[in-house]
């Protein structure tokens, strides 16, 4: 998170109205085009002709693609996920309340369709080796809800609340339960009941096993 505010944050405090609502544009529409038709055939100027404004305003900015692709991950990620850490510290001692309503949450994230895409996106642009930053900022994307998961865990096992001795690959493994059965089959185009009833079914399940396995018996 304080990755993002040196990020994203920075750059709109810096700025004021019709200029803070031209990059915000910029933003949403680089993020729609490097979703629908990948980072690489996205141009700067495919993001002018669609934004509006000038390449000079967009360089100013961003400096360039592959710049502006950090900012557009970065803000997309604290919108989607920024809330769940910021409201972690309210369930203290209510594991099993947390992992339900941020598994729901998660779980009505990644059956959207842009979903799909974002994961594609994340994957093409990591395999893109003339892309420098792409390890560590892939990393710090597709971790930040295993993060916000983890520390939550942790701070329950400092308290005596929970017993588990890793609690990244603890987060790590609850997500993954949860997104199997929904996402990859659908990245490879497979046909998959994503439907509430079965949402639910499987969030109720995931949950029921994590806190049998970490809660500490009273």
């Amino acid at each position: 998170m304080n990755d993002h505010k040196c990020c994203i944050s920075t750059l709109f405090e810096r700025l004021s109205g019709k200029a803070e609502s031209r990059c915000q544009k910029i933003v949403d529409v680089a993020y729609r085009l490097f979703l629908d038709n990948g980072y690489e055939k996205v141009s700067m100027n495919d993001i002018v002709k669609e934004a509006g404004g000038s390449l000079a305003t967009l360089y100013k900015h961003f400096g360039n693609k592959e710049q502006l692709l950090i900012y557009v991950l970065k803000e997309k990620t604290e919108k989607l996920f920024g809330e769940w850490e910021r409201r972690s510290h309210y369930y203290e001692g209510r594991i099993e309340e947390f992992l339900r309503e941020t598994g729901k949450l998660f779980l009505d994230l990644i059956i959207t369709d842009d979903a799909v895409l974002f994961h594609r996106l994340i994957v093409s642009v990591g395999y893109m080796n003339d892309l420098r930053f792409s390890e560590q900022v892939m990393q710090n994307v597709m971790s930040r809800p295993t993060n916000i998961i983890a520390e939550y865990l942790e701070n329950e096992k400092a308290k005596g609340h929970i017993e588990v001795d890793d609690t990244v690959l603890c987060a790590q493994q609850f997500f993954h339960a949860l997104e199997e059965p929904f996402m990859f089959p659908r990245i490879l185009g497979v046909e998959t009941d994503v439907s509430e009833p079965r949402r639910l079914k499987a969030l109720n399940q995931v949950v029921t096993i994590f806190c049998r396995g970490v809660l500490i018996k009273s």
